[in-house]
């Protein structure tokens, strides 16, 4: 591998860094929602933004209230969606957080057992 190939590797894994914990999109590919984040299945939250996340929710509650009073019908929509997705990772982060943690796994291959004649 070329100096030029390890630093194109490391700087895809720099990138998958985001505000709220780390994209799990494989290597060579690109974020294709357009960091939406909160809306991609591919966001890992970290644990220790869950009150980012609350913040994330406060202000989309706000704009949804203003697009009520604006009947912006589109727009409350997609808050919504957002909204979803912002609580099902809340949700999923929370309960990951309550697992105890991996320790490393010894895995041990058992002979087949003899087949019948």
């Amino acid at each position: 591998m070329t100096t030029e190939e390890w630093a194109e590797f490391e700087e895809h894994f720099d990138k998958r860094k985001v505000e709220l914990g780390g994209c799990a999109r494989p290597y060579g590919t690109g974020c294709q929602h357009e960091h939406a984040c909160i809306r991609c299945p591919m966001l890992n939250i970290n644990p220790k933004m869950l009150s980012r996340l609350a913040e994330i929710e406060d202000d989309l509650l706000g704009r949804r209230e203003r697009a009520e009073r604006e009947a912006w019908l589109s727009e409350i929509d997609g808050i919504d969606l957002t909204l979803s997705f912002l609580r099902q990772k809340r949700s999923e982060t929370e309960r990951l957080a309550r697992l105890p943690p991996a320790g490393p796994t010894m895995i041990t291959l058992e002979p087949p057992p003899p087949r019948a004649s």
